[in-house]
């Protein structure tokens, strides 16, 4: 067998490309885009050219901003402007808020035999609505939901929202007078149809400290308030026309980082306020109080989403947290019952009704009275869980319902009650199975009945589905209350700030309960 013979080794070979070759020998423009967001003061932004060519020097032609109504550009130099290799030059781009609503430019860069390369500019203009609440008459927002439910013959439901964020709205009457009157009225005619920098009023706050020009980070108090990383900011003066508006970089727990350095100084006792996209829902109603002072009042829609963190802290019994703030009772709270009966009436003999769930859906109103902005935050945080008619919480009646007679050991599963028909009339139902014990010193169980007896007139037995794990005497007690799982009735709900957000506010909603999926016992409770 033959050996066959190499004489030589050919071997062919690929040039592979090098970081240089993709970063040198070309030209750079950044950024590409320059997209600027919400627009509610000048902002200024840099557009840089470099020639990246190591030996060759170029020229640049021509540079021309189209479309570009309220921006001024900067340029280096006229051209035609030449290029060294290796040489970089920066344009200003200044965008104003007079100009179209919809801001959409283009920078275009010609250089001789290159074809053109174009800086893409857009933003939305928005104005800033400076004006403050007449805080005698308060402030009211509305959080809108939307729910489709279905609802069988035994009052069975299946929910589901139909908004991942409620739609939001504020009302107020403003008094203005002199020249902030005649810009309110300018300002209304000539943006009413368009996006404005709606300050969040009950949030506002003062500022404690100077700021120079320039600065990036505003010392405040941010907590419980609705700032939020990229959302935006209002500074204002003694007037409406002293204001700017400012994007929010980070927050942090005793100030704001701001995106961009601010344009003027701004002195102890300026406002300080969040600031959320909205519209004018409807045109202001204006009463003319003299020919220098106007009562106007306003009511604007929020355009963007607006979320809230979630409850932390609220006890859960069987999936689902329970309402156990206290209802505020300055004001007489109603109740009543609700059951879907079918009526079949001929005219002519007795109607024929129906009560094909043989159920009562109770519904009760909760109020809030709210003072300071944790408990401000704790309420929107348990509206927010609600999410209109969506989702069911736990809600105690908050009323001295069972009376104990004696006492309950710690390892027991039945206490003695006072004979109130629960027996004869609860029937074991959703809505009237479930207590909330609550003790004076601060300790609550809640428990499922799982039988109920009248022993006499006086006594009713009633048994826990698990014991309670400390023994309790009836002096013990502060009240036990039956809890139903509920859900809103409506899904608007309305907050009335009588005072910024240090102060007082009220909210309320009506509870309307619903059937338990669970009727069987479940695991014992923790």
């Amino acid at each position: 067998m033959e050996v066959p013979q190499y004489i030589g080794d050919q071997r062919r070979g690929a040039l592979q490309p090098l970081f240089g070759d993709d970063f040198f020998d070309r030209i750079h423009v950044e950024p590409w885009l320059l997209n600027l967001g919400n627009v509610s003061s000048v902002q200024r932004r840099a557009t840089r050219v470099w020639n990246a060519f190591r030996s060759r020097a170029l020229t640049l032609t021509d540079a021309t901003l189209s479309g570009g109504e309220g921006i001024v550009l900067t340029a280096p130099g006229s051209p035609p402007l030449p290029f060294a290799p290796l040489s970089e030059r920066t344009w200003q781009v200044a965008v104003g808020t007079d100009g179209p609503p919809v801001i959409g430019a283009t920078l275009a860069f010609r250089f001789d035999g290159f074809p053109e390369l174009a800086v893409v500019i857009t933003g939305q203009r928005i104005v800033a609505f400076a004006f403050v609440p007449d805080w005698s008459r308060g402030v009211l927002e509305r959080l809108a939901w939307r729910t489709d439910i279905l609802t069988s013959l035994l009052q069975v439901e299946q929910r589901r929202g139909l908004r991942s964020t409620p739609r939001r709205s504020f009302e107020a009457t403003l008094i203005v007078d002199g020249r902030e009157r005649v810009l309110l009225d300018l300002a209304v005619f000539g943006w009413g149809g368009r996006t404005w920098a709606l300050p969040v009023w009950p949030d506002g706050q003062w500022l404690g400290a100077e700021h120079a020009l320039g600065v990036r980070v505003l010392a405040c108090d941010p907590a419980h308030r609705d700032f939020r990383p990229g959302g935006l900011v209002l500074l204002r003066g003694s007037a409406a026309f002293d204001t700017e508006v400012a994007e929010i970089e980070s927050i942090g727990a005793d100030r704001i980082v701001l995106r961009h350095p601010t344009t003027r100084a701004w002195p102890r006792g300026a406002r300080l306020y969040p600031v959320r996209t909205a519209r004018l829902a409807e045109a202001p109603k204006v009463t003319r109080l003299t020919d220098q002072a106007a009562s106007i009042t306003v009511r604007f829609d929020v355009v963007e989403p607006c979320d809230w963190p979630t409850l932390i802290d609220a006890p859960v019994y069987r999936g689902h947290p329970v309402l156990a703030d206290r209802p505020d009772e300055s004001e007489s709270l109603s109740a009543g019952w609700q059951r879907a009966l079918l009526s079949l009436d001929n005219e002519f003999g007795a109607p024929f009704v129906l009560d094909p769930a043989d159920w009562a859906a109770v519904t009760q109103s909760h109020r809030w009275r709210m003072h300071g902005r944790a408990e401000r935050a704790r309420v929107r945080s348990w509206l927010y869980a609600l999410r209109g008619r969506q989702r069911a919480v736990w809600r105690p009646t908050h009323a001295d319902d069972l009376a104990l007679l004696a006492t309950v050991a710690g390892t027991a599963t039945a206490a003695d009650v006072a004979n109130v028909g629960l027996a004869r009339f609860g029937g074991l139902r959703s809505g009237r199975r479930d207590l909330r014990i609550e003790l004076r010193d601060g300790r609550a169980f809640h428990r499922r009945i799982t039988a109920a007896v009248s022993l006499d007139e006086a006594v009713d037995r009633i048994t826990f589905n698990a014991a309670l794990g400390a023994e309790v005497r009836p002096r013990d007690v502060r009240r036990i209350s039956f809890m139903a799982l509920s859900r809103a009735d409506s899904d608007e709900t309305e907050i009335e700030h009588h005072t910024d957000s240090d102060g007082a506010a009220d909210a309320a909603t009506v509870l309307r309960a619903v059937r338990d999926p669970d009727q069987d016992d479940g695991p014992a409770p923790a």
